[in-house]
């Protein structure tokens, strides 16, 4: 039986073009970029994407900051294959991005554009800790995810067009606050805003900002 993160693996390596269609050029999320960037200092250089997708951050980052330099990683395959099509100024390799801590290289910046979803409250606990050992000193980490219920709301949601379903985590703001506390971080940013598509509103995104 294929687990549920390698059923996330394939389905992505799947979707993988619809999603970059929606997201690639999408502005929803900016305004929680331009406050990352407002806390990056000029020796804030080196980052890590991590499930970086079709390279939608690293792309919009560089666009703001060329001098960064930017590894993205990501599970799926067909995903890693678009980022590199679409930002060549980047680096991008296939990596679970549970093993960042194997990555042998530290970095100013750790991004974990909307991974979390896609990962058990426990192993969303060790990457913030691994995050930790591989920033550089007064490095800075980005969180953004879905929140809710973390035993009730998690589960199986399938997409509008029925085809595929995914096992989605709604994690608690509580304990993800109190894993970047856990580890020394300074918290800079933690606000939530509803997502919105058109007149549609749908979850509430949790978004965090925090140095080492």
């Amino acid at each position: 039986m294929v687990n549920k993160y390698q059923h996330i693996i394939e389905t992505y390596n799947k979707v993988s073009q619809q999603y970059h269609d929606k997201f690639m050029e999408a502005t929803i999320y900016h305004h929680s970029y331009d406050r990352l960037l407002k806390h990056c200092k000029n020796d804030h250089k080196t980052i890590l994407d991590v499930a970086c997708g079709p390279g939608n951050i690293t792309k919009y980052l560089l666009n703001k900051r060329s001098d960064f330099k930017i590894l993205g990683i990501d599970a799926a395959e067909n995903m890693i294959q678009l980022a590199k099509g679409h930002v060549k100024d980047a680096s991008f390799k296939v990596e679970d991005c549970r093993n960042i801590k194997y990555l042998n290289q530290k970095f100013d910046l750790i991004i974990f554009g909307f991974c979390f979803p896609y990962i058990s409250k426990e192993d969303c606990i060790r990457l913030i800790e691994d995050a930790y050992t591989i920033l550089n000193e007064n490095g800075l980490l980005y969180i953004s995810t879905m929140i809710g219920d973390y035993n009730t709301d998690s589960g199986y949601r399938t997409s509008s067009d029925g085809k595929n379903s995914l096992f989605i985590h709604y994690h608690n703001q509580e304990y993800l606050v109190d894993a970047l506390q856990n580890n020394k971080f300074q918290l800079l940013e933690n606000y939530t805003k509803k997502y919105q598509e058109g007149s549609t509103i749908g979850d509430t995104d949790l978004f965090l900002i925090a140095k080492k």
